[in-house]
């Protein structure tokens, strides 16, 4: 199974790096929530062959598709996240895979296309980039970087947090894409990544990902995951020493 979705997502990546057209809207009445072409005909794609691969299967994707069930298996699917990123030729966005069954995930394929890295998870078999085992970091914050993610939503909650972990960080970054966000907790590269607002697709593989490599994954009052079908605030860390911090 793992192996058919990674070829089927690496055939999607083409499209990221060589898109035939790149026709640009927005959707939710936000002109800042930009979707392309290329996200509905990689959606399209996903939902055609995933299903097929799996045909009990339903499908959540960010593009639309939402005659989903909460029981049996579901694809969960973000076919550009970072698709602001996209648009503006910034090389950094990632098409994301979750296989959900009776709602927790079983399986999570991230991919880049840019830097040709293949983040995959199964549950209880750990986690892999390009094959090599992945770890989280053993840092304290102090010596760690913060990532984070905005939207607009929380706003003011959003900066005084990324104010209060630059303070506390070794340094703070943002990337415009939660899902890669989440496999650099981790790969080791960061400590921690938090965004107050996170939908399915973008989450559900990258929980996964962290968690088979050792981190964990949480909300902002502390508590793990238990819906991942729900809008919710996320906070990957790479150890129960990275803190979440409480801000006025």
């Amino acid at each position: 199974m793992l192996k058919n979705i990674v070829e089927i997502v690496r055939e999607c990546g083409q499209i990221v790096l060589n898109p035939p057209v790149k026709e640009v809207g927005s959707k939710n009445q936000n002109p800042k929530d930009l979707v392309t072409s290329c996200d509905v005909k990689i959606q399209e794609i996903l939902r055609q062959r995933l299903t097929a691969l799996l045909p009990e299967a339903s499908f959540l994707g960010e593009e639309g598709d939402s005659n989903y069930r909460r029981e049996g298996y579901c694809f969960v699917c973000d076919p550009i996240d970072g698709t602001v990123n996209f648009v503006k030729n910034y090389r950094w966005s990632c098409i994301s895979v979750a296989l959900l069954k009776d709602g927790r995930p079983e399986l999570g394929v991230i991919y880049n296309p840019y830097a040709d890295e293949l983040f995959t998870a199964e549950k209880g078999k750990g986690a892999f980039c390009n094959g090599c085992v992945l770890h989280t970091s053993d840092d304290p914050l102090s010596f760690s970087l913060a990532a984070f993610g905005t939207g607009s939503y929380d706003m003011d909650l959003t900066w005084k947090l990324a104010a209060a972990y630059c303070d506390q960080a070794l340094d703070i970054r943002r990337s415009g894409a939660g899902a890669l966000d989440l496999c650099n907790v981790a790969c080791g590269r960061t400590g921690i990544f938090w965004e107050l607002s996170l939908k399915p697709w973008d989450f559900a593989a990258g929980a996964l990902i962290v968690e088979e490599a050792g981190g964990c994954v949480k909300n902002y009052d502390g508590q793990p995951l238990t819906d991942y079908f729900a809008v919710q605030s996320i906070f990957a860390l790479a150890h129960s020493g990275i803190p979440i911090l409480n801000v006025p």
